[in-house]
């Protein structure tokens, strides 16, 4: 729907994120980073209920002959030298997934964290539910990004806030 938009958009790189059972966005640019993972769970360490989670979400898809990939902090570094490299680049960087609602938005998220700095969370944050309403920036990756980033938790604690706010004004 972007690549074929009239005007045409002057997308200067992609981040295509798929799982084993999806397509990566099909387009030729400059700069491209394709990964492979699913929108499944990251489990928080010592939180049991997110284990519970996830390792019930495991059984299901094993019964169900599925195997599906969380993303991992390689995912999320991968994403972050990404940003650093395009970070001149002039155009429009597209974030791709399956539904666009919480991958592509960690992806977006990360990259604007990297290009804004410490102290711009919040507003990272804003920008991409702006451009995307309705999004849910995946919370693993998001975590992953916080720590490889050096934030403290303030990337994931803007997001959380975020997520309450909307839930309050819901």
């Amino acid at each position: 729907m972007f690549l074929r938009g009239t005007p045409p958009l002057n997308i200067a790189a992609i981040v295509s994120i798929h799982g084993g059972r999806e397509f990566g966005v099909e387009a030729e640019v400059a700069h491209r980073l394709d990964l492979t993972f699913d929108d499944v769970e990251v489990p928080i360490a010592r939180d049991a209920l997110s284990i519970q989670r996830a390792a019930s979400r495991r059984r299901w898809a094993e019964k169900n002959g599925l195997r599906e990939a969380a993303p991992t902090a390689s995912d999320a570094a991968a994403i972050i030298r990404f940003a650093e490299a395009i970070r001149n680049v002039e155009g429009v960087v597209l974030c791709h997934c399956g539904a666009g609602m919480s991958r592509a938005p960690a992806a977006a998220l990360i990259c604007l964290a990297v290009w804004t700095g410490t102290g711009s969370e919040a507003d990272c944050i804003a920008e991409v539910r702006r451009l995307r309403r309705g999004a849910v920036p995946h919370a693993g990756l998001v975590r992953f990004a916080d720590e490889l980033l050096g934030r403290d938790g303030k990337l994931v604690g803007a997001l959380r806030a975020a997520q309450q706010v909307e839930g309050q004004s819901s």
